[in-house]
């Protein structure tokens, strides 16, 4: 069975579950199972359903069974646990990546029992205690016994791999979250390893440690286990219901101090994580080309809504402000510092992504351990026997400073050991005046106090995440955290969380800001849902439902907030670009002849009438309105086109050709401007000089395909002004026929 086939059976499975349809999911699963020829895989899936016919049939038989309701939480509970067996059962078989080959090795090695590779690990700590239980956690043989580094490397990937945690891994873990021995820098690491591993395969136990990670409050760990957290319960947000002691954890979290403050951070350094690039490329690929398929072919042919092109039409509503509901002056105290961090993350992610091929970065762990000037990977960056150039002051305040996320940091170091002597020297003086000026930031930033300290953990940790899934070569191996759907407005944890509704609101304003219009608009809806007293609240659902092509749903939502705050020209004017897309030119011209009562000068509102005109057939009018804007703005040449199509559809031959000379003397193979001088040559009575510049036209579209289609849409026109239909049949054959004698 390959890959795609156990996907999509597991996800179909999953989603029948949660539509309560278990039965369904039962005969999928017992096909996974089949799949597998594993036929001990068919024995619990068995028990499940034979449970789930007993609770039917007292269901329908009139006995009252009060613990019913927690009997089907189990079998939802096992249900999806099988699926999630029996996908990585498949996929162990099936796969053939890098990681399916470390988990099969990591599996071998586990099995074996030697002393050498239990002493190694005893040597990541000092207390008897953890000693004790890494005895009953058998992880191989690693090598060298007495090599610290290796020892974590190794308990990394028995923590990444590992599917289900038994009771001595969770004993283990446990032990070295409470380890007041163990270095903060390889409890980080292990934060990271539990969150790798959750994400790759659900287990109640992983949550729960990090829950425990969390509430020992050691700084720089707590901080990795919050992050992971909240990604995980993104990620795993239908489960959460069916796990009672996850929503007690929960609970337990509200006491945490700042939790709503943390909640934010994370999620709005999530949001900026993500990649604006892919939605830009969604609105120009999909959404704008689906929604000029529905516009009238004159509508390309005269260019109408780009006469302004160079002054684009005014999208936000200049009313509006970014709503950020925390201090003002905190906000501006943090701009300085995290401009450079925030802003500043494509600039390094650009820099040193050339800089992740050390082999230090072939080690997965080493993407997730946080800089310390200890670590032995510095160490040949910090000496220099040569010169005796000692960089160590200068990595030690790398340590302590935020600007650059850990990753980054060790990139520069490892770099910095290949640099000759004397660049060596000058990096360090030139970094030691800039490591200065960062220094006064972080005073400041200090003075703010922790939740600003925090602030910036999280960053350097999405920093770091951010790295591993779009730099590492693996990459495609991984399911990218940056592409998960942010429903947050369902996500029950958060709900639990973020009580006062201030922090979603904050993250629907700053997801609004950088246009992440679907993510924003699900939770405008959900704002909406408890407040619909904001005209605001409505302007902005609007205009995310316009932004996503949904102009229909826009068009409603611009009406409520009219009926709320009317007669404002903002609002006025988005009611008539609505129309417009609509088709609905009538109405579009109402709306616009209304704004042009409040704005008189406005030269955009001008041409937008004299469009609506045109669609009408009101071609006098349209000229009028079009000839007050040539008169105003003389210099738009784009204003030409729509003059000359207006006096040539009036009989004003002279003046249309007039226009179009102007134009094709700018832009010589404009297609429709040639077939449009075409149109009026004939209708003047010069067939050959028509045919000719029909000629020129079909050179400069490159299809006679496109020149007919085009060519039809004008029929009715050329008809009205005399020419007869079988007259247009003959030009178009004539046209073909010589166009093709010139490609012989």
């Amino acid at each position: 069975m390959s890959v795609t086939d156990i996907e999509k059976k597991y996800e179909n499975a999953c989603k029948l579950v949660h539509r309560r349809r278990l039965a369904d999911a039962l005969v999928i699963l017992r096909q996974l199972a089949i799949d597998s020829g594993k036929e001990f895989l068919l024995e619990p899936l068995g028990n499940l359903q034979s449970t789930y016919e007993q609770l039917l049939k007292h269901t329908f038989s009139g006995v009252k069974d009060p613990e019913r309701d927690n009997i089907y939480a189990y079998l939802m509970r096992s249900l999806l646990e099988q699926a999630d067996q029996l996908r990585e059962f498949n996929l162990m078989e099936a796969g053939k990546g890098h990681i399916f080959f470390l988990k099969k090795e990591l599996q071998r090695t586990k099995r074996l029992e030697h002393n050498e590779a239990m002493q190694l690990l005893e040597d990541l700590v000092f207390d008897d205690e953890l000693a004790g239980l890494l005895r009953d956690v058998k992880v191989g043989d690693a090598g060298d016994s007495s090599d610290r580094e290796k020892a974590l490397v190794k308990l990394f990937h028995v923590t990444w791999l590992t599917d289900k945690y038994s009771e001595e891994e969770i004993r283990l873990l446990q032990t070295l979250c409470d380890s007041e021995k163990l270095p903060w820098h390889d409890k980080a690491m292990n934060v990271s390893a539990i969150t790798l591993s959750l994400l790759r395969y659900f287990d109640v136990n992983k949550f729960l440690l990090l829950f425990r990670f969390i509430d020992k409050k050691q700084e720089f760990v707590w901080e990795r286990a919050f992050v992971g957290l909240v990604i995980c319960f993104m990620k795993y947000n239908d489960r959460y219901p069916l796990y009672p002691l996850l929503k007690e954890k929960t609970i337990e979290l509200q006491s945490f101090p700042f939790v709503e403050q943390h909640i934010e951070s994370i999620l709005l350094q999530y949001a900026k994580s993500r990649e604006t690039e892919r939605i830009k490329r969604k609105w120009e690929e999909e959404i704008l080309p689906a929604m000029m398929k529905m516009r009238p072919k004159i509508e390309e042919k005269l260019d109408l809504d780009n006469i302004f092109s160079d002054a684009p039409e005014e999208e936000k509503n200049p009313d509006w402000e970014t709503v950020f509901e925390d201090s003002p002056d905190l906000l501006n105290k943090l701009q300085e510092f995290t401009e450079m961090q925030l802003d500043g993350m494509d600039v390094f992610i650009s820099a040193f992504a050339q800089l992740k091929h050390f082999p230090f970065f072939r080690e997965i762990s080493n993407w997730f351990v946080p800089f310390y000037a200890e670590n032995p990977a510095v160490k040949p960056a910090v000496k220099d026997s040569g010169k005796g150039i000692d960089l160590t002051p200068l990595v030690e305040k790398m340590e302590h400073t935020y600007f650059m996320c850990n990753s980054d940091k060790y990139s520069f170091c490892l770099n910095l050991a290949m640099v000759p002597d004397q660049q060596k020297s000058m990096m360090m003086n030139m970094l030691n005046a800039e490591m200065e000026n960062i220094s006064e930031l972080e005073k400041d930033q200090e003075l703010l106090g922790d939740i600003a300290r925090t602030k910036s953990i999280f960053t350097q940790y999405f920093q770091d995440l951010y790295r591993f899934y779009k730099l590492h070569p693996w990459r495609n191996s991984f399911e990218d955290i940056f592409d998960l759907d942010m429903d947050l407005h369902e996500t029950v944890f958060l709900k639990h969380l973020t009580i006062e509704g201030k922090t979603i609101r904050n993250l629907a304003e700053f997801l609004f800001e950088k246009g992440f219009y679907e993510d924003a608009l699900r939770l405008f809806q959900s704002i909406l849902d408890r407040d619909k007293s904001k005209t605001e609240l409505f302007e902005k659902i609007a205009f995310c439902y316009e932004k996503t092509g949904k102009v229909a749903d826009a068009y409603g939502f611009y009406q409520k907030a009219d009926l709320l705050e009317g007669g404002r020209l903002w609002i006025i004017k988005k009611l008539a670009w609505c129309c417009k897309h609509l088709n609905n030119w009538e109405e579009a011209l109402s709306y616009y002849q209304q704004a042009e009562k409040l704005d008189m000068d406005d030269m955009r509102t001008q041409a937008n009438i004299g469009q609506c005109l045109i669609h009408l057939e009101r071609y006098e009018e349209a000229l009028q309105y079009y000839f007050k804007v040539e008169v105003l703005a003389p210099e738009n040449e784009k204003i030409r086109r729509p003059l000359a199509w207006c006096s040539f559809l009036l009989g004003k031959f002279e003046v249309a050709e007039d226009y179009l000379n102007r134009l094709l003397a700018g832009d010589p193979q404009n297609h429709f401007d040639l077939m449009n001088l075409g149109h009026v040559y004939w209708c003047r009575g010069e067939a050959v000089k028509a045919a000719e510049t029909y000629l020129d036209s079909i050179l400069a579209w490159k299809s006679i395909r496109d020149f007919e289609a085009s060519f039809n849409e004008d029929r009715k026109h050329l008809v009205r002004h005399g020419l007869k239909k079988n007259d247009l049949d003959l030009m178009l054959d004539y046209v073909k026929i010589q166009i093709r004698n010139r490609q012989k």
